[in-house]
C-alpha cells in the first residue's frame, strides 16, 4: 500500500519542481521597465505646434504630437538612443527628421525639438574666457540638435532646423554650452547659412571662481536712417572686404549682432534702401550703437 501511494505521488511531485524551476530558473524572467520619453516638436518657419500633427516614433512604438503645443509622451525601452519625427505639411512633402541623444536609463524630457524643410550645420569655437585658448569636452545643444567640442574647441552641430522662407524663429533658436566647473553659455545663429554652414563665431566660457566674465551675448545694436526704411532688409558685416556676420532687419528696424574687438563696416541692402556704416568694438562687455544711413 505504501509502495502505491509513492508511485502515485512521484510524477506530481515532479511536476510541480517543475513547474517551480520554470518559473524562477536563472533569475530572467523579471518585467523590462519602460521610460516616459516627451518634448515638444516645434516648427521652424511658425515657431509653434506642427500643423496637421506630427508622428513620433521609437522602434514600433508611435505617438502623434498633441494639436495644441507639439507635445509628445511616448514609452521606450531601456538604452533608447534616437527617435524619429515625420511631419507632413498641407499639400507638402513629408519631412523625416531622426533625433539622437544618450542612451535612456530614466524618465527624460528632450526639450523642444525643431523640424523644418531644410537643415544646416553650426559652427564655431569654445574658449576659456580667462585664457582665451580653445575648451574641450563641452556639451552644446541647440533645437534639439548637440555635439561635443573637439581638443581646439572647436564643434560642428550638423541638422538643425532651418527654413529659406524665413528666419525669424532660426534666429531666435537659444542654444547652451555646458561643462563641468564652467559656468552654462549661451548662443544663438546670428547669419544665414553658406553652402549649408552657419558661423556662430567664439563662445566664451567662464570657469567657476574665474573673475572674467563672459561676453554680451550680443554687443552690438544696430538701427538705420531714415528709421524703418530698411525692415526685411539684410545686414552683412565686414572686416575689411570679408563678410564674417549676416543678419536681417527685424520688425523694429533694429538688428543686434556679436562682434570681437575690431573695426568694421555693417554694409544693409534692401529692395527700397541700401548704405554702409563703419564701426569699432572697443570692448566686447559693452553695447555700443551704431546707425546706418540708407537712401
Amino acid at each position: 500500500m505504501t509502495t502505491q501511494r509513492t508511485k502515485a505521488f512521484f510524477p506530481w511531485f515532479l511536476l510541480v519542481m517543475l513547474l517551480i524551476a520554470l518559473g524562477c530558473g536563472g533569475g530572467g524572467g523579471g518585467t523590462v521597465t519602460n521610460y516616459n520619453l516627451s518634448g515638444f516638436v516645434i516648427n521652424i518657419e511658425t515657431g509653434s505646434d506642427p500643423d496637421p500633427v506630427a508622428t513620433v516614433r521609437v522602434g514600433e512604438n508611435a505617438v502623434l504630437t498633441d494639436s495644441t503645443d507639439g507635445f509628445f509622451n511616448i514609452l521606450v525601452p531601456p538604452n533608447t538612443t534616437s527617435l524619429t519625427v515625420t511631419y507632413t505639411p498641407t499639400g507638402g512633402s513629408p519631412i523625416v527628421r531622426s533625433f539622437s541623444f544618450a542612451g535612456i536609463t530614466a524618465d527624460t524630457d528632450l526639450g523642444d525639438l525643431f523640424v523644418g524643410p531644410e537643415e544646416v550645420t553650426l559652427t564655431g569655437t569654445v574658449q576659456d574666457s580667462t585664457t582665451n585658448q580653445g575648451l574641450s569636452g563641452v556639451t552644446l545643444k541647440i533645437a534639439g540638435r548637440q555635439a561635443i567640442s573637439a581638443s581646439d574647441g572647436s564643434f560642428s552641430i550638423p541638422g538643425v532646423a532651418y527654413s529659406s522662407n524665413t528666419q525669424t524663429v532660426f534666429f531666435g533658436l537659444q542654444g547652451i554650452a555646458t561643462k563641468t566647473n564652467y559656468f552654462q553659455a549661451n548662443f544663438s545663429p546670428t547669419s544665414t547659412p553658406v553652402n549649408g554652414i552657419v558661423g556662430i563665431g567664439t563662445i566664451s566660457m567662464t570657469p567657476v571662481g574665474g573673475t572674467t566674465p563672459p561676453p554680451l551675448p550680443t554687443n552690438v545694436n544696430g538701427s538705420t536712417t531714415p528709421a524703418n526704411a530698411a525692415i526685411g532688409g539684410t545686414v552683412e558685416i565686414l572686416s575689411g572686404t570679408t563678410v564674417i556676420r549676416t543678419t536681417i532687419i527685424d520688425g523694429l528696424g533694429q538688428f543686434k549682432v556679436w562682434l570681437p574687438a575690431g573695426t568694421y563696416t555693417a554694409r544693409v541692402t534692401s529692395s527700397g534702401a541700401s548704405g554702409t556704416s563703419n564701426f569699432t568694438v572697443t570692448n566686447v562687455n559693452s553695447q555700443i550703437s551704431i546707425t546706418v544711413p540708407v537712401s
